[in-house]
């Protein structure tokens, strides 16, 4: 044919491509749906941690508009700025005021119904207040009284407001040390009151003996009188207290502003993490909506072929609707991803979580990547339908049907059971090999091999599906006998077409088995360990440990109740053992254990000791975990150094024992007398009490016993240790539940995938539906008979995706936990629920395709052409 004849089409093929879009509406819109559900969570994620960003950024810049210099520590760890320097700077005449910052300075704010202001996971901050210095503009007093004697307090106006707290109320406040009245004397405003936050301000001299009691605190800001040098005053200083660090105000904004963008890159990353699950399961969607179309119009194209349009053409007429489809469902996913980010920032405003909000934050990123990915991912899930779009001839004009169902499965079957057994491969090598000294590397095997498995699954997914959908098809459809038949026969028809459909509800599946075995393992191993460990018979710890702990005065009140016989505090110390962090709180501040406790005797904690004394009560000296001991070739006898974080105080005491289980203790347990040659106590804080009952008091009397006498402190919880395991393995189930919500979104994209492919096959088999329908098959039996079909592809998806996901959550699961997760649990009632959901799942989703189905007029059917 000539060029010319190609040239000439090139406009009319146009056209036919347009044309064909606006004729079916329908599927146009189930197929831009896939687009938008993914699009959409790529550019919600962004819109939201930008704006995010932006909001916390104006926090600091605006926390230090009136600051001109900041004055910290060398090494900026701990509290190291002397207040005795303070105060001479607060002599300068130059200088309009000098104010002390502590951080962390946590307090716990009652209302005045008595109960703790909640804040949502916010800060909630005590604030020193000088009456000698005049106050900057960053704190701005809204209503009576700047704090200026004892036990006086001004609140911040949201906490006030959530507090119903008044001028002139009294109300409890909760410190590291103790808890005690004071009345609100003024409310203010201050940068970083957003969200739940807390800030009471105190009077620096009843601020300092609690936040400071050692003369130090972390900075000091400076507030210039007007017309001094910036510059000139930064070096002054800096000559004169060389030991500090001291900067422009600016300089440190712009600091924390980078510290802040990195620290948040993390939830970018997350968030972009669970939309690229997204988008994969809507390219499948995607790839099998087009697939189905191509096959539909077999004989369009073929005619198409037939009058002079060439492969390119029809090729290039498939991907033209690619990109239609990619642009207009990109563009609908950018305004519901801003509908998700305003939703998500209204929700967290209404569930009282400090997230701070500026307003919806709109750059180029995150309105241009979205739109591009969205079209990019359907034009590539386009192409290989245009490719065999373009391959059609012109005599499949007089053929009908999915010719491609007829097309040999063996080369696919072969090619993607080797990918599933090279990833099977990797992944168990990663899980079980012991040459691999870090876990991460270990995890990029299991990783690589969990992408190798997912694409070997897909290629074998159509010859899976013809014994698996065939069996699951005579199991359900035997209770309706001929229309069962039915449905089990068309089910397993098309292997390639049930295999695509159910595969983006295997994807989704497999996640949530795969995350389901890892939260089951976890919590197992939590409760597990508690019960082994834990000898007490209750535990007395913080309502929300990780923000406040426990005052120093619960201590003594519990040990004088009759009905204790012995109460052993556990500690939380900012001490480092040989210069490194024993913390047990990962990610967190260096925070050593300490307590006086005899492990050997089983007192509150059971352990297994492997050498020397775990005796904590007689000598100052520390216990390690068998293994950190070996890791640094430290044993019974060797003497380790203690000391401060800012390395100022050090003490050398020996290796009093080691012991076996690392879950026990945590890496180590430094004793108390050690800890307080260091430290005073009211900076080391009380993490838990584990308090045992006096011979002849049961457990309920002695429960009642701690209840009745904690009841007037509002961060402490008394809990038995059955209670204590189940509060920490609830932990895990929060964690995971906010990764089920977000893999809740590739499951709905399952399900309108299902959707998609069964009201495109009602369509193709319009003349077929017709048939029966002309035979004396009754709607209600056509809808049974779709029903049944929808049910056997869900099902099918729903086992598959559980089969592989268990599979690759057990090697996932044994290279993080090693010695920590030793048994590991397959969550069989999880798994029932998921197969009951998916049946429920398949009978939803035929709901319009089978309505559509049972519609089908016989003469009508049978004559279409």
């Amino acid at each position: 044919m000539s060029t010319s004849t190609h040239t000439g089409l090139r406009k009319p093929m146009r056209t036919i491509s347009l044309r064909t879009i606006a004729a079916h509406k329908l599927r146009l819109a189930l197929t831009i749906l896939a687009v938008v559900l993914g699009t959409a969570f790529i550019a919600g994620s962004s819109m939201f941690t930008t704006s995010l960003s932006n909001s916390f950024a104006k926090i600091i810049s605006t926390q230090y508009d009136d600051v001109d210099i900041v004055i910290s520590s060398e090494r900026n760890v701990g509290r190291q700025v002397s207040v005795d320097d303070v105060n001479k700077l607060r002599e300068r005449d130059d200088f309009t005021s000098v104010e002390l910052m502590v951080e962390p300075a946590p307090i716990i704010l009652a209302g005045t119904d008595g109960k703790a202001i909640q804040t949502g996971g916010a800060p909630s901050t005590a604030l020193s207040y000088n009456p000698d210095d005049e106050p900057t503009d960053t704190v701005t007093l809204l209503e009576g009284d700047w704090p200026a004697d004892t036990d006086t307090v001004a609140v911040n106006a949201s906490a006030a407001e959530r507090g119903n707290i008044s001028i002139g109320d009294s109300v409890t406040v909760v410190t590291p040390s103790d808890q005690f009245e004071v009345t609100v004397v003024g409310t203010f405003d201050f940068p970083t009151a957003t969200g739940g936050w807390i800030g009471v301000l105190l009077p620096e001299d009843q601020f300092l003996p609690i936040y400071a009691p050692d003369g130090r605190v972390n900075a000091a800001s400076v507030v210039l009188d007007d017309g001094a040098d910036t510059a000139a005053v930064v070096d002054e200083l800096r000559n004169e207290y060389p030991d500090y660090v001291i900067d422009d105000a600016q300089v440190l904004v712009e600091r924390q502003t980078e510290e802040l963008k990195n620290a948040l890159s993390f939830i970018n990353y997350f968030l972009w993490a669970f939309a690229a699950i997204a988008l994969l399961v809507g390219t499948f969607i995607i790839s099998n909506t087009f697939a189905m179309i191509v096959a539909e119009r077999t004989r369009e194209f073929a005619l198409l072929r037939s009058i002079g349009a060439s492969r390119s053409q029809i090729t290039r007429s498939v991907i033209g609707e690619a990109v239609v489809v990619g642009l207009i469902g990109s563009a609908l996913g950018i305004l519901l991803g801003i509908g998700l980010a305003k939703g998500l920032f209204f929700a967290l405003e209404k569930k009282g979580v400090g997230m701070p909000d500026s307003g919806l934050s709109l750059t180029p990123t995150t309105l241009i990547v979205p739109l591009v990915v969205g079209a990019v991912v359907t034009v590539l899930s386009a192409w290989a339908p245009a490719r065999r779009a373009g391959s059609i001839h012109p005599v499949e004009a007089m053929r009908s049907g999915d010719s491609s169902s007829q097309n040999s499965l063996r080369v696919r079957t072969i090619v993607g059971g080797l990918i599933t057994a090279v990833g099977a491969g990797l992944c168990m090598f990663g899980a079980f090999t012991t040459g691999i000294d870090e876990v991460k590397h270990r995890l990029i095997f299991v990783g690589v091999g969990a992408l190798a498995v997912i694409i070997g699954v897909w290629l074998i997914g159509p010859a899976l599906s013809i014994p698996v959908v065939g069996g699951l098809g005579r199991v359900v459809g035997a209770p309706f006998g001929a229309v069962g038949k039915l449905a089990s026969t068309n089910s397993r028809r098309s292997p390639r077409r049930t295999a695509a459909t159910a595969f983006a509800l295997t994807l989704g599946l497999m996640m949530v088995s795969s995350i389901g075995m890892l939260g089951a393992t976890m919590r197992n191993s939590i409760e597990t360990i508690v019960d082994d460990v834990v000898t007490s018979d209750y535990l007395v710890t913080g309502q929300n440990s990780s923000v406040f702990k426990i005052p120093s005065s619960v201590e003594p009140k519990i040990t004088e109740l009759d009905e204790v016989g012995a109460a052993h505090s556990v500690y939380l110390a900012p001490l480092l053992v040989n210069g490194v962090p024993m913390s047990k709180t990962f990610g967190g501040p260096p925070r050593t254990s300490v307590a006086d406790l005899n492990l050997d005797a089983g007192e509150g904690m059971k352990v297994t000791v492997n050498s020397g004394s775990g005796n904590l009560n007689d000598e100052k000296g520390v216990v390690l975990y068998d293994g950190i001991a070996k890791n640094f070739n430290l044993g019974v006898g060797d003497n380790v150094t203690l000391s401060t974080l800012d390395g100022s105080r050090t003490l050398d005491v020996p290796i009093l024992g080691t012991y076996e289980e690392m879950q026990a203790g945590g890496p180590g347990i430094v004793s108390t007398a050690a800890a307080r040659e260091l430290l005073p106590i009211d900076q080391m804080s009380v993490e838990m009490i584990l308090v045992d009952g006096a011979d002849g008091v049961d457990s309920a009397a002695l429960g009642q016993a701690l209840t009745n006498a904690m009841e007037d402190y509002l961060v402490v919880q008394v809990m038995s240790k059955e209670d204590y395991a189940s509060s920490q393995a609830n932990q895990v189930d929060q964690l995971l539940g906010i990764l089920y919500g977000l893999l809740g979104l590739a499951v709905i994209i399952a399900v309108l995938g299902i959707i998609n492919t069964l009201a495109l096959s009602v369509t193709e088999r319009r003349r077929e539906i017709g048939m029966l329908r002309a035979l004396g098959t009754q709607r209600s039996q056509i809808r049974t008979m779709i029903y049944l079909e929808s049910v056997v592809i869900a099902l099918f998806g729903a086992i598959l995706g559980a089969a592989v996901g268990l599979g690759l959550g057990w090697c996932f699961t044994r290279t993080i936990g090693e010695d920590a997760l030793e048994t590991i649990i397959i969550p069989w009632g999880q798994l029932g629920v998921m197969l009951v959901g998916s049946a429920v799942v398949g009978v939803i989703a035929a709901v319009w395709p089978g309505h559509r189905a049972a519609k089908t007029k016989p003469l009508d059917a049978i004559s279409d052409r």
